[in-house]
């Protein structure tokens, strides 16, 4: 649920970004342009977090890791 609540934030929020992008005046456009740099920097990093957290975790339906793991319980 939690999940969801968030999901739905982010939404909202990247919609009302891009709707301000269209609206608003070109000087006032530098407050965007700010959150751009933000996300410019961080998403790489971000990125690379997700994929070795990806490669490093395991799989729920994997057998040989929970074949592996019943054996060190018994």
């Amino acid at each position: 649920m939690l999940m969801r609540i968030f999901v739905t934030l982010i939404i909202i929020i990247a919609i009302a970004v891009g709707i301000f992008a269209l609206v608003l005046p070109r000087d006032q456009l530098v407050r965007l342009i700010i959150f751009r740099d933000f996300f410019d920097v961080t998403l790489p990093i971000l990125a690379f977090g997700a994929l070795v957290k990806y490669l490093c975790t395991c799989c729920f339906r994997c057998k040989s890791c929970h074949d592996s793991k019943s054996e060190k319980l018994h």
